[in-house]
């Protein structure tokens, strides 16, 4: 036995019980649990945005050791009779902040975090629910290749992978779990299994923007298109313009239109922040998804008519840089909380709604992503994320003053909205589960949900209520 593993053993006192009313570890558990008094605690314990203080931290580095914590976390529930958090985090951000929790259970997958080309020449590859995209990135710009994702490089794959993926390449290519062709998942129960279109194609579809309500997803068969002329390391532009704005909703509206009017190989994301004068700042980050510069150029160069310009520049990077991987730990860089809304349109009203939210004295930032083009291709029926038609996405940076101030500072925005992004967001009340998966793909999510996990192990973050619970409702 090696040092490290023996330390956390003896860590874990009551005969191997990471607490005196749990039943005792097995020894494979053992070898791969933090608790309190393991050095690693201190980093294992939290998020980007919370400071947990989980009693036992399961790091396994294979899907029997998934397992194997899947099913201790559901005989601890057993034997207390208690609804013992069991949180599950892949590896990177975990923005709803309940990839982590006080006193329960924490399956960390970042161990599983392997990369394969099924084939040299094709675009399948095989990704660990671990891994960074950050680290993808890396493995498949060599190749000519890039996938939509977060847009930092410490954003999770088993995250964004089963709940969304609003990324630079959006437009072009649609969200990340649109390009999901396998899962290999755990379920509730201790299965293991494959699953697809053809094999489990309910559960599959459930995976697919459904979170953590089918399961623990642990490894994907993802397919990454060739970018432009697909060369090795091929350029993207990244363009960066800085705005002083005088009137917001003019400028969303005048925004709106040229996205929306622009080829959908290009990408905008809006940060802006109110400068207190009545004028706002803004930061354009817009990218063109291939390396054709000779048609980017004077689409890009049009960006520059929207506002009142302060800087701006554009520089031709590979993919890993445009995402880079960051390494270290995360240990709530960012104490806030955060709203998310899906805008039918990127008009004049979007642009009223987020000046409302901006001059709120909590609100920090607030953020505007162009939607449409290859995301509105796919029906609204296809997978379990539902925003199909939605033409933006916005949301809020918001100092943590209180849930009553958060809502109030959001209320223009959410009034505006017809659907909700849940992993953007740290709002997990069930109001909000109901605005990530409203109408038709709420119900097939929550008759999925009560088939693979009938008694709700993965409940916590953004959940459906179980059956009985919504009869309630």
């Amino acid at each position: 036995m090696n040092e490290s593993s023996g330390n956390r053993m003896r860590s874990t006192a009551h005969g191997l019980r990471p607490d005196p009313r749990w039943p005792a570890l097995a020894p494979s558990l053992a070898e791969i649990v933090v608790t309190a008094g393991d050095p690693a605690y201190a980093h294992a314990r939290s998020n980007y945005m919370r400071i947990g203080s989980p009693t036992a931290v399961f790091q396994p580095a294979t899907e029997e050791g998934v397992r194997s914590a899947v099913m201790y976390a559901a005989e601890v529930r057993r034997l207390t009779g208690e609804r013992v958090p069991l949180s599950v985090r892949s590896g990177g951000h975990g923005i709803s902040g309940a990839s982590t929790n006080d006193g329960g259970i924490v399956i960390d997958l970042s161990k599983l975090s392997g990369f394969e080309e099924l084939a040299p020449s094709a675009s399948l590859v095989r990704v660990g629910a671990g891994s960074t995209w950050g680290q993808v990135s890396a493995r498949l710009a060599p190749h000519g290749r890039a996938l939509t994702s977060g847009n930092v490089g410490p954003t999770g794959v088993g995250g964004i992978a089963t709940s969304g993926g609003i990324g630079y390449f959006a437009r072009s290519q649609g969200l990340t779990l649109d390009h999901v062709r396998r899962v290999r998942v755990v379920t509730a129960d201790g299965g293991i299994r494959w699953v697809d279109d053809e094999q489990d194609p309910e559960l599959f579809w459930a995976l697919r923007g459904g979170a953590t309500h089918a399961g623990i997803a642990v490894d994907f068969i993802l397919d990454a298109p060739m970018i432009g002329s697909g060369a090795p390391g091929a350029p993207i532009l990244h363009q960066e313009v800085e705005y002083a704005v005088d009137d917001l909703s003019g400028f969303v509206e005048r925004w709106g239109s040229w996205i929306n009017g622009a080829p959908r190989e290009a990408e905008s994301f809006l940060m802006m922040q109110a400068m207190g004068d009545g004028r706002t700042w803004v930061r354009a980050q817009n990218v063109w998804a291939n390396d054709d510069t000779a048609t980017a150029r004077p689409v890009l160069e049009s960006a520059l008519a929207l506002g009142r310009v302060l800087d701006h520049h554009t520089v031709a990077l590979p993919y890993p840089r445009l995402v880079p991987h960051r390494g270290g730990s995360h240990t709530r860089q960012q104490p806030l909380e955060m709203r998310a809304a899906l805008i039918d349109r990127a008009d004049r009203a979007l642009g009223e709604a987020m000046s409302s939210a901006l001059v709120h004295r909590a609100t920090m930032l607030g953020e505007i992503r162009a939607l449409g083009g290859a995301v509105s291709d796919v029906p609204a029926g296809a997978t379990a994320w539902a925003g199909r038609h939605q033409e933006a996405f916005a949301a809020t940076w918001i100092h943590p003053l209180g849930t009553d101030a958060a809502d109030e500072s959001f209320a223009a925005l959410r009034e505006s909205s017809t659907g909700s992004y849940g992993a953007y967001s740290t709002d997990t009340r069930p109001t909000e589960a109901a605005r990530a998966w409203p109408g038709a793909t709420g119900e097939r999510l929550g008759r999925t949900a009560d088939q693979v996990d009938p008694e709700r192990l993965f409940d916590r973050g953004l959940v459906l209520p179980r059956s009985d619970d919504r009869a309630l409702m």
